[in-house]
């Protein structure tokens, strides 16, 4: 009786052991948004621009009367970061000036969820 009870008692702590060891793993969350990251660079450069302000609107009206959702300045690579952005249509551009010239580049991108996109803006002579 007593090798019986040691039997049933082994058992039982197996299978205690085996059930609280397969914890059912978290799968990661999809993200809900996408994340934007803009280059500027002139026409016919191979560098890019640091310090200049690209902007991004959410329509093109917006975009001609510069009401922008975001203006984001260049850094050292010439890459503006517009981090996450919800899902939709986006349209962006850059004005910008050197010396007496001046230079003008604009575009247009739709935001996917979970999925992250790099865009090179190259201004060309001239204005809006």
């Amino acid at each position: 009786m007593k090798v019986l009870r040691l039997f049933l008692a082994s058992l039982l702590l197996l299978g205690v052991t085996t059930l609280s060891g397969c914890k059912k793993e978290d799968p990661e969350p999809t993200k809900t948004t996408g994340a934007l990251v803009v280059k500027v660079k002139l026409e016919g450069s191979t560098g890019y621009l640091q310090g200049v302000l690209v902007g991004i609107a959410t329509s093109k009206a917006n975009l001609d009367n510069s009401v922008y959702l975001s203006e984001k300045e260049t850094d050292a690579n010439g890459s503006a970061n517009f981090g996450e952005l919800a899902p939709g249509n986006y349209y962006y551009d850059c004005y910008h000036e050197i010396g007496s010239d001046e230079y003008y580049g604009e575009g247009q991108v739709q935001i996917v969820a979970n999925q992250d996109l790099e865009l090179t803006l190259i201004l060309v002579a001239g204005t809006k």
